[in-house]
């Protein structure tokens, strides 16, 4: 089967912010993503510069990366804040049953991931494009700078330097 490339677009989402850093696991378990025409939102998306370019898609989190990326935007946010944003939405979102992964897209690493159930790389208008990937194990070497304006991860794992080896939950 061929991977699916759809823009998939959803509505602004509000989210809950301490510090300047969104915790989208407040919203993430408060409320669920309103469905609405994609005329409507495809233009209110792209007005703000917003893509997300999915390749799978059995765990549908876009409508909660589009949440994080237009309220990062809205509030100025720093981007290790971002990509902890993306990390802990997409957890969150995938009802916590995935490991998760977000890393700048184009960065050098090496990926081995079994039952990849969400692939998707974000654009957000202010930020860097960021691969966001939800799976079931594997290994995963980041061959590039770490930290988290780079990458962040979650969920089962033992890491050794910049190699995470991730299991099943």
């Amino acid at each position: 089967m061929h991977p699916i490339r759809n823009q998939i677009t959803a509505l602004l989402l509000g989210a809950a912010t301490v510090t300047g850093i969104m915790l989208p696991a407040a919203t993430a378990q408060a409320a669920p993503v309103e469905q609405h025409s994609p005329a409507v939102i495809s233009s209110e998306m792209a007005a703000l510069g917003i893509s997300v370019d999915v390749v799978t898609n059995t765990v549908n989190i876009t409508g909660k990366l589009y949440s994080i990326i237009s309220a990062a935007i809205a509030q100025n946010q720093n981007r290790s804040g971002y990509v902890k944003s993306l990390m802990e939405g997409s957890f969150y979102d995938a009802r916590q049953r995935y490991n998760v992964m977000v890393i700048k897209a184009g960065h050098n690493y090496t990926a081995n991931l079994k039952n990849i159930v969400y692939d998707a790389t974000v654009h957000g208008s202010d930020y860097p494009a960021f691969r966001v990937i939800v799976f079931s194990s594997g290994t995963f070497t980041n061959r590039g700078d770490g930290g988290w304006i780079n990458w962040a991860f979650r969920g089962w794992f033992n890491r050794d330097g910049m190699t995470v080896n991730f299991r099943r939950p």
